[in-house]
């Protein structure tokens, strides 16, 4: 097989000798993420400000003089108004900008921070910001330096690549940005507008020798299929740095009819030996890449061959099903008593008393599954005592010869209002033994004006339910008189959910949940007893509880991790006995066992995962390993500290790191043994920093959870660089594979390239959306999972942000949902908690952890996220196609954008979900599932 090589050549003409050049900056505009400031131009101002995240530097230079030498050394002097820039960082802009004319105001055609020219074209082409083209862009090219002073002069070092890329054309000026925000100082300097303060730059440059960059294959390309629309395809180029090469520009061009060049559809410059994506082309349309590279001693090399590619073929839009119209469950009314059925999602109103009577639909299930609605009891008058309510096993109403059995796992709630404001929000959900009385209305409660009383109905359909129609009556009765009989009727599915939660539902928490039912750890038995309790109940709703076994002061929480002894290499784990104890029926699967009268999904099923006890401050101590120590008392010195600390890995010894890797093998090794390896771990890093104010005990030097500056990110990745190590290493375990690396990130616009390879979950807020390019490159290029990070909106008019939360973030590539907190305490009861999802029940005179509402649409979300999951492996279906799916049937429009709809398409929001197209949405995936 015979291959074409390119042989370049460079010959440049330069003057002998090395040369110093004093550069003047010929654009400059501060550019601003505050959400206040993000529109607002700054080209005419004297002085701007480089803060942190929030405000940045933007300039340019006339590189022309220069633009065929090699660059030695490079130095930005600017002059300072205000504060003291410690260390800094320079990065490429792949966008053409001009400066702009206006003084802290929007203009038109002018650089901020949304738009290069405000406000018709954003910085890149899926609508990102300035930080998104630059900094956060994993293709730009990025270094840091320490600042030194002359006076009120900066004098500050940028890596001549730097210059190279701005000399070559594949870079529009730089782009500056404070790398040790966490002082929240203010540093002012002046701009080229101030006559006697003009920012410059000096380099010193060497002509360059002629040079043969030897043999180069033209770029590789091939058509990529998950790049693709549904009228569009895509291609995949991989251009290298072949040579004395650093960055490419890649141009795309359409192929003429007699083989030469088109037009020009496509430009993308990169400094990373990263593959390229082409979207929005022809399907199956012929292109031509052509690549420009730039050279380590200066210039751009000459044009290589030019590489033939045919575009993907156009996605397949899947086709949603036409479902039949749905039966209807209706309400019932007799003598003045009235029930009303209501979904999950929605939520009851305690004063309504009369109006029309709504239909639901008839629920349609899995097996291994929970159906869930309520029945909303009023009498008449809207006042009755001694009111009870019963629902018999439900009756197999199919046709079979033999009849099935019932489904007898039924669970009745009365549901407890919490107060938010002058508003009460049906929420807590308090068992109803077989029979039990009650009033109407629940005089503990409290509730002004109520006239009814809601019942929470719950039913299981096991694993072997048979599939079909089941029906039952809700009898509703008055001192043992039946006053009114309500239909209620379900159908089950032949889809069977597995015991296995794919779909993750991580229920944090800090601290044994036990505590909020009274009990203390000196009754170890008791108290493990009732941690269990809830462990369980958030199990049986396919959720997860996770409780962080360390605090913010550094301290191991009780039984959190194994006895220990010895540093570095020779730590040794002494005692496992009271860990294994803990958590060893939740490794196991045995504390969800039928014995321990466990029903729900994932019975004899492991915890799907936890966290170890891994952090900053164990197995080995900050106190003892961190040079320099103690850091200030005070707040705000400390954080000046931090500032001007050396590197992570020249403050910390590596006595550390041998004591995780040592602890990490022990762990593996001791999982391994006990066949603890189905349940996945977690080596999470909580602490921040911000608990040392106001002389608290936060141990942190950084913001390791949602993490802000440079010294966070790198912290995080000095951590995981440890485990990594490890797991690359020949060291092989089970359980070893299934510890990963997971960071909560929340914002990964700030995440820049510091933990690439190094994150196995990446646990991000609602730029899970709005940075959606960025996620999938991190997904594809590292393998990462993602999970969503927030708290929906509660104790409003109703729960379907909940319902749908685990669907919308699973169609957008996450596999599980976490809010930040979810155990709830007594005085919870008394005034609505978002992070309250599990109340003690102590006021109820019971001995067990209660669900709430919220957790109860929750639990729908995940059961149909697992639908979901299900659907599109059955399909073979990728992301933007399940969306396609999911917004025919649920009539979400945007989803024919692809991976690029607006941002405020409901198709990304979800707006305009209710509770009938999630049900549709339901019915839809397990028809799709059943066929066979």
């Amino acid at each position: 097989m015979r291959k074409a090589f390119l042989i370049l050549t460079v010959f440049i003409s330069v003057p002998l000798g090395a040369a110093t050049r004093k550069l003047p900056i010929t654009a400059d505009v501060g550019i601003c993420a505050h959400p206040r400031e993000v529109h607002l131009n700054t080209g005419a101002n004297s002085h701007i400000r480089i803060k942190g995240n929030e405000h940045y530097y933007l300039f340019n230079f006339d590189a022309a003089s220069i633009k065929h030498w090699k660059i030695g050394r490079a130095t930005l002097h600017l002059k300072l108004a205000r504060g003291r820039l410690r260390r800094v960082a320079l990065c490429t802009v792949p966008v053409a900008w001009t400066e702009g004319t206006a003084t802290n105001k929007p203009q038109t055609g002018s650089p901020c921070y949304t738009h290069v020219k405000y406000p018709t074209q954003a910085w890149t082409r899926a609508g990102g910001t300035m930080l998104d083209a630059t900094f956060n862009s994993p293709y730009m090219m990025w270094r840091a330096g320490d600042v030194k002073y002359k006076g009120q002069w900066m004098e500050i070092p940028v890596e001549a690549k730097l210059i190279q890329a701005v000399a070559a054309g594949l870079s529009h000026g730089l782009v500056l940005a404070d790398e040790k925000g966490q002082t929240r100082e203010n540093h002012d300097v002046y701009t080229r507008e101030q006559a006697n303060a003009r920012p410059y730059l000096v380099v010193e440059c060497n002509p360059p020798l002629p040079k043969t960059i030897g043999s180069r294959p033209p770029a590789k390309a091939a058509p990529f299929p998950p790049g693709a629309g549904f009228d569009t395809g895509a291609i995949l180029v991989s251009a290298g740095f072949p040579g004395e090469t650093f960055g490419n520009e890649v141009k795309l061009f359409e192929k003429t009819a007699g083989g030469g060049k088109g037009k020009l559809v496509g430009r993308r410059v990169s400094f990373r030996e990263d593959d390229l994506v082409f979207a929005g082309l022809r399907p199956a349309g012929k292109y031509l890449v052509h690549v420009n590279s730039c050279l380590k001693q200066g210039g751009l090399s000459s044009t290589p061959a030019p590489s033939e590619v045919v575009a993907s073929a156009a996605l397949p839009t899947p086709k949603a099903p036409k479902l039949a119209p749905a039966e209807s469950l209706p309400s019932v009314a007799r003598a003045g008593w009235m029930v009303r059925l209501r979904s999950v999602s929605l939520k009851p109103l305690h004063t309504s008393a009369g109006g029309e009577l709504p239909a639901i639909p008839i629920p349609v299930t899995a097996r291994n599954a929970w159906v869930g609605l309520q029945a909303v009891i009023t009498p008449p008058g809207g006042k009755a005592a001694g009111v009870a309510a019963e629902l018999a096993p439900l009756r197999y109403a199919g046709k079979q010869k033999e009849t099935p059995p019932p489904l007898k796992q039924i669970r009745l709630y009365r549901t407890w209002l919490v107060p938010s404001g002058k508003s009460y929000h049906a929420e807590v959900l308090v068992p109803l033994k077989k029979a039990e009385r009650f009033a109407v209305p629940w005089a503990q409660n409290k509730v002004p004006s109520q006239r009814n009383q809601a019942i929470f109905i719950d039913v299981f359909a096991g694993k072997n339910a048979v599939p079909g129609p089941y029906e039952g009556k809700l009898s509703i009765r008055q001192d043992g008189k039946v006053v009114l009989a309500v239909p209620i009727k379900l159908v089950v599915s032949g889809v069977t959910l597995a015991d296995e939660f794919h779909i993750a539902g991580d229920m944090n928490t800090y601290g044994s949940p036990a505590g909020a039912m009274g009990l203390r750890s000196s009754d170890a038995e008791a108290f493990m007893a009732m941690e269990r309790k809830y462990y369980r109940l958030a199990h049986s709703h396919r959720m997860t509880l996770n409780v962080l076994p360390y605090s913010q002061s550094g301290g191991i929480g009780w039984r959190g991790a194994p006895k220990i002894a010895g540093q570095g290499r020779k730590c040794k784990v002494t005692d496992w006995s009271q860990w294994d104890r803990r958590y060893g029926p939740l490794l196991s699967g045995s504390a969800f066992g039928g014995r321990q009268g466990y029903v729900g999904p994932g019975q004899d099923t492991p915890i799907r995962h936890m966290y170890l006890p891994l952090h900053e401050n164990w197995p080995s101590k900050l106190a003892d390993h961190f040079r320099p120590w103690p850091p200030p008392k005070d707040y705000q010195k400390f954080l000046l500290w931090t500032a001007g600390l050396p590197p992570i890995e020249k403050s910390l010894d590596g006595a550390v790191a041998s004591a995780w890797t040592a602890v990490l093998r022990q762990f593996s090794k001791h999982l391994d043994a006990r066949r603890w390896d189905r349940t996945r771990y977690q080596v999470y890093l909580n602490n921040k920093y911000y608990f040392r104010r106001d002389g608290g005990r936060g141990i942190s030097l950084w913001l390791l959870d949602e993490p802000m500056y440079a010294d966070d990110f790198l912290a995080l990745a000095h951590f995981g660089d440890i485990l990594h190590r490890l797991k690359q290493s020949a060291y092989r375990s089970s359980a070893l594979s299934k510890i990963g690396y997971r960071i909560d990130i929340s914002r990964p616009t700030h995440q820049r390239k510091w933990l690439d390879g190094r994150v196995d979950l990446n646990v991000c807020a609602d730029q899970l959306y709005s940075q959606r390019r960025l996620i999938e490159y991190r997904r594809r290029k590292f393998g990462e999972e993602y999970w969503n990070y927030r708290m929906p909106p509660s104790f409003i008019t109703s729960n379907i942000d909940w319902a749908v939360w685990p669907v919308r973030s699973f169609c957008w590539g996450a596999t599980g949902t976490l809010p930040w907190q979810t155990i709830a305490s007594d005085g919870d009861l008394y005034k609505a908690d978002a992070t309250a999802l599990m109340y003690p029940s102590r006021k109820f005179g019971l001995n067990e952890p209660l669900a709430s509402l919220r957790m109860k649409a929750w639990r729908q979300g995940l059961q149909d996220a697992e639908l979901l999951r299900m659907l599109k492996a059955r399909g073979k279906y990728n992301d933007v196609q399940l969306r396609a799916w999911v917004g025919q049937i649920c009539g979400l429009s945007g989803w024919k954008g692809a991976m690029d709809p607006k941002s405020d398409s409901p198709i990304v929001t979800f707006s305009g979900i209710s509770d009938q197209k999630l049900s549709a949405l339901r019915r839809a995936a397990l028809e799709a599932l059943a066929k066979k």
